[in-house]
């Protein structure tokens, strides 16, 4: 496959990770490029957005202030980010 055609490819993505409980139903799979779905599953293995989203303000950690830090993970607890559908809910295949 050359260059053009890897970095265009598709690939379907579950949302809420079978491994963790998800159906394999369009109600549950985005299209995503294959690049963004190798990279998702590099970085996350099979987190959900939250937990996705802690982790990256952790590993970023060295370049946040301590209060800053502290202010992610504060706002990232204590708003309702674990409907792992929330944040693809316009992504959808229907």
């Amino acid at each position: 496959m050359n260059k053009e055609k890897k970095e265009t490819a598709i690939s379907k993505h579950h949302i809420l990770p079978q491994s963790r409980g998800g159906v394999n139903e369009p109600k549950n799979i985005i299209l995503i490029r294959d690049t963004q779905h190798r990279a998702i599953h590099t970085l996350f293995e099979n987190q959900m957005i939250a937990e996705q989203l802690i982790t990256t303000v952790n590993i970023s950690s060295k370049a946040l202030r301590e209060d800053v830090k502290q202010w992610l993970l504060e706002t990232l607890n204590s708003r309702d980010i674990h409907d792992p559908y929330e944040r693809y809910k316009d992504m959808i295949i229907k």
